[in-house]
C-alpha cells in the first residue's frame, strides 16, 4: 500500500467500560456484552472514529479472580464457565463484531479470551483485529501471561503471532497486551515491522495505573508511533455482588481506568481519563510520526543491525507433530555443518599452500 492510499489524519477511540457480568452461577453474559460492544462501536463511529480499541480480554471478561482452596468446587464451575463463554475465531460472536465494523466503516480492535476451536480446553489472551470491510485482519495471542491469567491462558507462539502489524489505510496497525509491554524484544519486533498506530490493552486495575502510563508512553517514544490505550472500568452499580469470593469485584476501588491517546513523542494527545466510564477520543496525524523520527529513528539511521539483531521463532507451536521430525532437522543441520567444515578446511589448506 502506498503513502497515497493512507489516511494520514484520523480520529481514534479508546473504550473505557466493562463487560456485562452476572452473579454466580451465571457469571458471564456474552450476548449482552457483544451487543454492548456493537453500541459502543456505533457511538464512536458517529463521533468520527475510524479506529475503536477495546481493553484486555474485555470479551467475556478479564479473569479478575484467583483460586481459593476453600471454594474449590465453585472455582471449577467458574473455570468451565469461562471456557464455555470464551470466543472462537471465527465464530458467531466475531461475525456480529465484523458486521458492526463493516456497518460503521471502522477498524475494531477487540481484547478477548479466545477459545481454541481445535484443542478443547485451550484459551488465549488475544487481540482480534477487524477491518472496515468486516474481514478479520488477524489475531495476536499474548506471549507471556501474568498472575491470574496463568490459570486460564496458554501462551502465544511464534510464526504469524509475531507478525501482527497490519498495513492498513490508517497506517501500520499493531498492539500489545498489558505486561507484554515489558517484553522489550517483542516491542522491538513491532518497531521493526513498522508499527505506526499501537493499540495498548489493559485491565483497568489500580495496580497497573503507573505501568500502563510508563510502558505505553515509552514505547510510543521509541517507536515514534501513536498509542491508543484502552482500560476496563466498572461503575459500582454494574459490578456483580456474588461472583466469587476473592474476585476484584468485591472492591470497587480496585478499578480506575486510565484510557488515553499517546503521541509519537511520548506525550499525551488526550490525557488519561480515570474513575469513570468513557469513550476517549484523540486525533492521530501520521505526519507527526514522521517528524518524530528526525533524531532517533530505530528503523533507520539510529540502528546498529550489524552488532545488535533480533531472532524470532518463525514456526507455530503445535502439541502434536510427526515423530522424528525434530531429529531429522537436527541431522540436516549437522550435515550442513560438516559441509561447511570441509569448506573451511579447504580454505585453510589453500592458505598454507600459498605460504
Amino acid at each position: 500500500m502506498s503513502t497515497l492510499d493512507t489516511q494520514r489524519v484520523f480520529k481514534a477511540a479508546a473504550i473505557q467500560t466493562g463487560p456485562v457480568l452476572r452473579d454466580a452461577p451465571e457469571w458471564f453474559d456474552v450476548p449482552a456484552t457483544v451487543q454492548k460492544a456493537v453500541g459502543l462501536i456505533g457511538e464512536a463511529s458517529r463521533n468520527g472514529a475510524r479506529l475503536v480499541v477495546f481493553p484486555e480480554t474485555w470479551l467475556p471478561s478479564y479473569p479478575y479472580w484467583g483460586y481459593d482452596y476453600s471454594a474449590a468446587p465453585l472455582y471449577r464451575d467458574l473455570w468451565a464457565a469461562y471456557l464455555q463463554n470464551s470466543i472462537v475465531i471465527p465464530g458467531k460472536e466475531t461475525e456480529v463484531l465484523c458486521e458492526a465494523a463493516r456497518r460503521n466503516d471502522t477498524y475494531v480492535v477487540m481484547g478477548l479470551c479466545e477459545r481454541d476451536g481445535h484443542y478443547h480446553g485451550r484459551m488465549y489472551n488475544s487481540i482480534l483485529y477487524i477491518a472496515p470491510d468486516g474481514s478479520i485482519l488477524g489475531v495476536h495471542r499474548k506471549i507471556c501471561n501474568t498472575h491470574m491469567e496463568r490459570l486460564f491462558h496458554t501462551t502465544g507462539d511464534g510464526g504469524d503471532n509475531l507478525r501482527t502489524v497490519f498495513e492498513t489505510e490508517l497506517g501500520y496497525l499493531g498492539g500489545s497486551i498489558c505486561g507484554e509491554h515489558s517484553q522489550l524484544a517483542l516491542m522491538y519486533n513491532w518497531i521493526m515491522l513498522g508499527v505506526q498506530v499501537h493499540c495498548s490493552l489493559w485491565p483497568g486495575l489500580v495496580g497497573t495505573k503507573n505501568e500502563s502510563d510508563i510502558c505505553t508512553r515509552s514505547f510510543c517514544w521509541a517507536a515514534h508511533a501513536f498509542g491508543v490505550m484502552s482500560h476496563t472500568y466498572f461503575e459500582e452499580k454494574d459490578l456483580p455482588r456474588d461472583f466469587y469470593k476473592n474476585s476484584y469485584f468485591t472492591n470497587p476501588s480496585a478499578f480506575c481506568g486510565g484510557s488515553g491517546i499517546v503521541g509519537p513523542f511520548g506525550t499525551y494527545v488526550t490525557e488519561p481519563v480515570y474513575d469513570q466510564e468513557a469513550i476517549v477520543y484523540g486525533d492521530i496525524d501520521l505526519h507527526e510520526a514522521d517528524k518524530a523520527r528526525f533524531a532517533v529513528n530505530l528503523t533507520g539511521v539510529y540502528s546498529r543491525w550489524d552488532i545488535l539483531s533480533l531472532r524470532t521463532g518463525d514456526r507455530e507451536y503445535r502439541p502434536i507433530g510427526e515423530m522424528g521430525s525434530e531429529g531429522e532437522r537436527i541431522r540436516e543441520l549437522e550435515a550442513r555443518l560438516q559441509d561447511l567444515e570441509r569448506v573451511v578446511d579447504g580454505l585453510r589448506a589453500g592458505e598454507q599452500t600459498e605460504r
